[in-house]
């Protein structure tokens, strides 16, 4: 063999090995499973008005303690004790047990908060906050806006 018929297999080779390295790599890309924990939501999770028409509850409660960490629904969860004392929508009244996503901001205890929640189907007596949502601190300013969105 010559030397330019050598040279010009050796190009061929390495431009169909790089080819191939290239679709391969770009088929795991297309193929490869989601793993975004992002969730999908259709609703403003800022804007009390859309919260409140999906949630279940919206709520004024104490929070009492921190319960023990609930699995619900294949989720890990952490939970708390809740004491209502003004339901903004629904009619939960007394004691409760308030549930969420496990690593979300810690609730003080004693501290008030306006809570928008959804009711669990698999885990009786246990609420949820809405998805993206987060419990607001019980001010003035807050509760009035909460109490407005549900009257709406």
């Amino acid at each position: 063999m010559t030397r330019t018929k050598i040279a010009v297999l050796g190009g061929v080779l390495a431009l169909a090995t790089t080819l191939t390295g290239a679709g391969w790599w770009g088929y795991q890309q297309w193929t490869a499973p989601s793993t975004s924990p992002e969730a999908l939501t259709t609703y403003d999770p800022d804007d009390a008005d859309e919260v409140t028409r999906i949630a279940d509850d919206v709520f004024t409660a104490t929070v009492l303690s921190r319960a023990a960490p609930r699995r619900i629904n294949e989720l890990d969860w952490s939970a708390y004790r809740v004491r209502v004392s003004a339901p903004h929508k629904g009619a939960l009244h007394g004691t409760h047990e308030v549930a969420l996503p496990s690593g979300s901001a810690e609730l003080a205890k004693e501290r008030a908060y306006v809570f928008a929640t959804f009711t669990f189907h698999d885990a009786r007596d246990v609420h949820g906050q809405v998805t993206d949502t987060t419990p607001q601190p019980a001010t003035h300013r807050t509760v009035h806006m909460w109490h407005q969105a549900a009257a709406r």
